[in-house]
């Protein structure tokens, strides 16, 4: 479980839409930003939040469990899921659509060699 601190910003998070910068927080919170980046490097080791490049923080999958609300960001490998009309059926167009491939009949794939 979070402490009150980190809770706190979570909140703040999830007030400015699940991503903010940690300056944000600083000013929210009232405190100096070295404190508040360290409070987020602990709770990005602990998996509450995601630390981004550019001073950005994202609330991560733990932390809005944390919060008790669902996640608002897709994770990647949503995307590769689909509807079980849009999976294929055999493996071989599973990875001829995880690559990027069009499926191609065996006689072209014979005629080309």
């Amino acid at each position: 479980m979070p402490t009150t601190d980190e809770k706190k910003v979570l909140e703040i998070i999830d007030e400015e839409g699940g991503e903010c910068s940690e300056g944000k927080v600083s000013r929210e919170m009232g405190l100096r930003l070295d404190y508040i980046r360290t409070i987020l490097g602990s709770m990005g080791r602990r998996d509450y939040v995601d630390v981004l490049k550019g001073g950005k923080v994202r609330i991560a999958h733990r932390g809005w469990k944390a919060l008790g609300k669902q996640p608002k960001f897709r994770t990647p490998w949503e995307s590769l899921t689909g509807t079980e009309e849009e999976t294929p059926l055999t493996p071989e167009e599973r990875y001829k659509k995880w690559t990027g491939q069009t499926a191609k009949s065996e006689e072209e794939n014979i005629g080309q060699r």
